[in-house]
């Protein structure tokens, strides 16, 4: 029997190393979508804001800290340290103390969207507290495992995205499809187990050839030997990266 290898118990404290063999191949495209959209944003204006949303526990605050950004973080939950400036959900009414400090240079919304239900309130929210030509860097699964259940709501397209987007005043700056054929397979592969259906010898030796071959297709993903000569073409992806601007008035 196959079976899913399980959810993702804790929430991600950095994006340098994955949390267990599901995420071998998506953080490192998540990464790289962030680092590539704040060198997008380029180096902050003196006294500059950015709200992390879905900060969870504020694994960007020290790096977006360090190139000079005034950080502040937004969560439907305290975290670990108590570091989450505004508790409150996206998609519903924002707390006066932050729409009163509105006018952020740059939102930061990764992995997030797919547990937000009401996307409409979402986006509004999302323009209504950006300056205008302020950026937002969203990252948003579309090939991955269950987690955080039972709030995991979406694997949104490209499509949907841009449509929520310019609905709400904002501008796509850019919009990426992460992962090829060899992301998503391997993604497939680290997110399941084998295991026996049944007790017994026979159960035991049907079962281990399967098992066998399993960790060695496992190994042969991850060890990525083939990645840079043969390309794997599909129509799906693991992930969306999209770079948002508010338009000026």
């Amino acid at each position: 029997m196959i079976k899913s290898a399980g959810i993702i118990p804790v929430r991600r404290r950095n994006y340098a190393t994955p949390i267990g063999e599901q995420e071998f191949f998506v953080t490192p495209l998540i990464r790289k979508s962030i680092e590539d959209g704040l060198a997008a944003v380029g180096s902050p204006a003196k006294g500059a804001k950015v709200l992390d949303i879905g900060a969870g526990e504020c694994p960007l605050r020290s790096s977006l800290e360090a190139i000079g950004f005034f950080y502040q973080s937004l969560d439907i939950q305290q975290n670990s340290q108590g570091s989450i400036d505004y508790i409150a959900r996206i998609d519903q009414k924002l707390p006066e103390a932050l729409l009163s400090s509105c006018g952020f240079d740059l939102l930061l919304i990764t992995e997030v969207l797919e547990h937000v239900p009401d996307w409409e309130a979402a986006f509004a929210n999302i323009s209504a507290l950006l300056k205008p030509g302020g950026k937002c860097i969203i990252t948003v699964p579309f090939f991955y495992m269950l987690h955080e259940e039972p709030f995991d709501y979406w694997r949104p397209t490209v499509h949907a995205l841009r449509y929520f987007a310019t609905s709400k005043g904002l501008d796509v700056i850019d919009a990426r499809r992460n992962g090829d054929g060899w992301e998503v397979l391997g993604t497939l592969l680290c997110s399941t187990s084998v295991y026996r259906r049944r007790k017994g010898v026979t159960a035991y030796l049907a079962v281990a050839p399967i098992w066998l071959a399993h960790k060695l297709l496992k190994w042969f993903f991850m060890s990525r030997v083939l990645q840079p000569v043969v390309e794997l073409q599909m129509r799906y992806y693991t992930g969306n990266y999209f770079l948002l601007s508010k338009k000026c008035v």
